[in-house]
């Protein structure tokens, strides 16, 4: 192997190597005797054709890609190891001009693993805010939303939409000269109160199988200015009509629900829950703060083929999220007002933050020395596959290469908590 670095910059290892030409040639043979039984010349039998004459009839190139898909991965990684780089994504390659009897120039750019330099990572000083207080309000709102979520639903089969039920339809809608991608298995509450795109009270009367045709006239003082004064035009088929029970908030719904005696001891109950769910607020407001205060203070710099693989991941599965839901990208950057082209930009920062976070704490668990003991190793298996629904017995074993990425969870939070503690915190009034 006779691979030459030409230089690393912005993570991008720029690399060339060369094919001696007999093993390209050894592999385009191997080519042609493959795939021979798939050509017919007058003159010789099918699957006998040489390869001289198949070459001169569709020319001396017709096997190559498939012989450099063949040689060129082997030679690739032998060069990346004489090289001693370490890749994190797919390599652009480049072969050059194919001469017979000579050597195959191939140049590859492939992103690298970061070099990441630490700030001073003891000291950093961060704000965060102070907890909130949980107000009778806030266990009121509490308990009603923990009675919405535990209401009763019966099928309606064919009686009508009322007020109170909730619907499932499949919808098309036109608007502004501008048809809109159709969205499935919408699911909403048929109230009277005026929402964003509000239509479901158009709905009441309809019944399971009914299309129905909806005219909506927005305001023009609508708060949504893309929507403001504009007319939209919805053809709504209905899928699943709901009626909707709401339990009262009494003992027999503190007993049924909370696992509680008394409604008294569900309010109870309820002022601890939302006290633990601030807490947790804080807590990760703190932790994005470390984040971002890391980010400032190390160097590094992350390819911008990894940031675009990371954000279209991102994208991806925001864009199931609002499926699962009902919606889609399109309709809800429109209802929150987002070009959308400013919502790109965010993704590539969420994505670039994201991934200079991971690099920088993976730099701090080698400067440190951060490891996970068997102990540890253990108790994170057990709690990882109990969040993925595994039995936690023989765990370790089901998990399989998974039990790597739990090592690396241990030392990460590990690498990160040293952080948090050697952090200078100010709680905000």
């Amino acid at each position: 192997m006779n691979a030459v670095l030409e230089k690393i910059e912005n993570s991008e290892a720029y690399f060339q190597f060369m094919i001696d030409y007999k093993l390209f040639e050894d592999t385009l043979e191997k080519t042609y005797k493959k795939n021979r039984k798939n050509y017919e010349v007058s003159g010789f039998r099918k699957g006998t054709v040489p390869r001289s004459v198949l070459e001169s009839k569709y020319g001396a190139e017709m096997f190559y890609q498939e012989a450099l898909d063949l040689v060129i991965p082997k030679e690739y990684y032998a060069a990346v190891k004489e090289l001693k780089l370490n890749p994190v994504g797919d390599p652009d390659i480049e072969v050059g001009y194919i001469e017979k009897g000579k050597e195959l120039s191939v140049k590859v750019s492939v992103p690298v693993v970061p070099e990441v330099v630490l700030g001073k990572i003891e000291g950093l000083e961060i704000n965060v805010p102070k907890q909130a207080d949980v107000m009778e309000a806030d266990i009121d709102k509490y308990l009603e939303n923990l009675r919405l979520n535990n209401k009763k639903v019966t099928d309606k089969e064919q009686e009508p939409v009322a007020i109170g039920d909730t619907v499932t339809v499949d919808y098309d809608c036109k608007m502004d000269g501008t048809t809109y991608e159709p969205v499935k298995d919408y699911k909403a509450l048929v109230d009277v109160n005026e929402s964003i795109m509000s239509f479901e009270d158009r709905l009441i009367g309809a019944k399971k199988g009914d299309i129905v045709t909806i005219e909506k006239k927005f305001p023009q003082d609508h708060p949504n200015f893309q929507l403001a004064g504009k007319t939209a035009y919805f053809k709504a088929t209905i899928k699943k009509v709901e009626r909707i029970e709401v339990l009262s908030l009494d003992d027999n719904f503190a007993q049924e629900i909370g696992k509680v005696n008394t409604i008294e001891d569900l309010r109870i109950k309820a002022k601890k829950d939302l006290e633990e769910m601030a807490a947790q607020r804080v807590i990760i407001q703190r932790n994005q703060e470390i984040l971002k205060g890391l980010i400032q203070i190390c160097s590094v710099t992350v390819p911008d083929s990894l940031i675009m693989k990371r954000a279209m991941s991102m994208m991806e599965q925001f864009s199931q999220e609002l499926q699962a839901q009902g919606g889609t990208v399109d309709l809800y950057l429109q209802m929150m007002n987002i070009k959308g082209e400013d919502f790109k930009k965010q993704v590539w920062e969420d994505a670039k933050n994201s991934l200079q976070s991971q690099y920088i704490i993976d730099k701090i668990i080698q400067e440190k020395g951060f490891t996970a003991c068997e102990e540890e190793l253990n108790q994170y298996i057990e709690k990882f596959a109990l969040s993925v629904g595994m039995a936690a017995e023989n765990a370790k074993e089901n998990l399989g290469p998974l039990v790597n990425k739990v090592e690396y969870d241990v030392k990460a939070e590990k690498a990160f908590q040293y952080v948090v503690d050697n952090a200078v915190i100010a709680i905000l009034e």
